[in-house]
């Protein structure tokens, strides 16, 4: 499977697919019935790659809907 720029990431019935930052595997992620708004006011999710292991945090942007990814400082 292919890598999907931000602005061409597929809906599949409600499910956006989406790829890791870091390993570039791609995922199914769902928006959720009652999301986390964060401080700012943005729909915010916290992930984890299923294949690298890696933790996102990610908000959904208002003016498209798509999810943006940011990688999650560990805390060992």
């Amino acid at each position: 499977m292919s890598s999907f720029p931000s602005s061409e990431i597929p809906l599949i019935h409600g499910t956006q697919i989406v790829a890791c930052p870091k390993c570039n595997a791609q995922f199914e992620f769902r928006r959720s019935i009652r999301p986390h708004i964060d401080e700012c006011g943005f729909e915010a999710y916290d992930l984890r790659c299923v294949t690298c292991s890696a933790l996102f945090h990610g908000i959904v942007d208002p003016a498209d809907n798509a999810l943006l990814l940011s990688e999650a400082e560990r805390q060992d």
